[in-house]
């Protein structure tokens, strides 16, 4: 279908977090839709102001060590566990299922992140270039009401009014929905689009079945539908550019 294409789980770039002192190899793993660290492919270095959608799972009691940020826009859906966050600005926060976190990078921040002692963490964090270089750092945590997202589309982070959580991004927002079996969602309709099964298995009208990890990837305002098989989770990133 053209404006539409689909890129499968498998297909995307896998980092494994090394052995440390305090943990075994694969203490975090890493899934990434576009080129990130050393994997990299000139031709696919972001969609619209989106530049990383990874999918994370780090285990129990894990965290990335500290590291800095700078005029990043940090986006994070919390799917399984518990996400445990510092910074150098003084904000700890834990988010749990159905909880977005964002970090506004601004002219520089230093953070760690990671699953608290009881279980590991899943959750997916996306990178969007903000509007402006140079803002000051701030951090935000919003949880979703589990009914709201079973009855359509909300909007959880946002450059416009309205959103859980906002973003220095104007015209960007990331909507997340929940369906059941037979459940039907028309896709929001925007210049670029990008959808991400989260969990469960959907079919999307001219595309076919999307399974957990599937992503499809949308330019110039076409009109889509989704349909759950089962309990799905679904994100959907739309941008103005």
């Amino acid at each position: 279908m053209q404006g539409v294409e689909v890129r499968r789980s498998a297909d995307r770039f896998l980092t494994v977090a090394p052995a440390r002192p305090d943990a075994d190899a694969g203490w975090a793993e890493t899934r990434h839709s576009f080129s990130f660290g050393e994997h990299y492919d000139p031709e696919d270095v972001g969609f619209g102001p989106l530049v990383a959608l990874n999918d994370e799972t780090v285990r129990a009691g894990q965290a990335y060590p500290d590291h800095v940020h700078r005029d990043t826009e940090i986006v994070s859906w919390v799917v399984a566990g518990t996400l445990r966050h510092a910074d150098s600005g003084g904000h700890l926060g834990q988010a749990g299922v159905g909880t977005v976190q964002r970090l506004s990078a601004g002219s520089g921040v230093t953070h760690t992140e990671g699953a608290t002692d009881g279980a590991d963490v899943r959750f997916l964090q996306a990178w969007v270039r903000p509007d402006e270089a140079g803002t000051a750092p701030s951090y935000a945590l919003g949880t979703v009401d589990p009914q709201a997202l079973a009855a359509g589309w909300v909007a959880v982070a946002s450059g416009e009014p309205g959103a859980v959580v906002d973003l220095l991004s104007r015209g960007t927002t990331l909507w997340v929905t929940r369906t059941g079996d037979d459940e039907v969602r028309a896709l929001p309709v925007a210049r670029r689009a990008l959808l991400m099964v989260v969990g469960g298995s959907a079919e999307l009208d001219g595309v076919g079945s999307l399974d957990q990890g599937d992503a499809v990837r949308v330019t110039g305002r076409v009109p889509l539908v989704l349909r759950g098989r089962g309990a799905c989770e679904v994100l959907v990133w739309t941008f103005a550019s």
